[in-house]
């Protein structure tokens, strides 16, 4: 039984190891600390535009924010976290004490290079993607928009809640419901 024990310890360290090592490919300019996730934006991602890309529910006066660094940094927390709460809200699933990382990369290429060799991930050239094994959403700046945030948001609740995960088909249903609430409620459907 011990011996388990050391097993799942050393897989635990591996791991975080290796999430480590794949951030530290990167240089990460900003790190923010929301309610509900710790967000890496990465060197040359402009915190602004990333404001203006999850800007979910329009409920932020980006037009009258000042060029200050803190009131950006206050639109991301805010809009991170309200994007969160539709999310559990479009679920219909309430989780009070969830936390999670938001790695943001500049493109679908450096998003890809860090997810490479993953066993959890069958697609290649993904501009974003949820690996529960890290609790990480990873997602490309030039890509980024609210309802691709909040379709990986989705994974990360559903993954979080169940005890038992549902078929990846049915977790991608949910997830595409989602992120088509987002896109109707923000008027970003074709």
């Amino acid at each position: 039984m011990e011996k388990i024990k050391n097993n799942k310890k050393n897989k635990s360290i591996f791991l975080w190891l290796i999430v480590f090592s794949l951030l530290s490919f990167t240089c990460f300019a900003e790190t923010i600390e929301t309610k509900y996730f710790t967000v890496s934006l990465c060197d040359g991602c402009n915190p602004s535009s990333f404001a203006q890309k999850i800007n979910a529910t329009g409920l932020f006066r980006l037009d009258a924010l000042s060029k200050n660094d803190s009131d950006i940094r206050s639109v991301i927390k805010d809009g991170i976290d309200s994007l969160f709460l539709e999310v559990c809200d479009a679920l219909d699933i309430g989780l009070k004490s969830y936390r999670g990382r938001i790695v943001v990369y500049p493109d679908i290429v450096e998003v890809n290079k860090a997810i490479s060799g993953d066993s959890q991930i069958i697609e290649a050239n993904l501009p974003s993607v949820y690996i529960p094994s890290y609790n990480t959403i990873y997602i490309s700046f030039n890509d980024a928009t609210a309802g691709m945030l909040a379709h990986e948001m989705a994974h990360a609740v559903i993954s979080t809640f169940f005890v038992v995960a549902p078929p990846p088909k049915v977790q991608e249903i949910l997830a595409g419901y989602v992120e088509y609430s987002i896109r109707k409620k923000t008027g970003s459907l074709p």
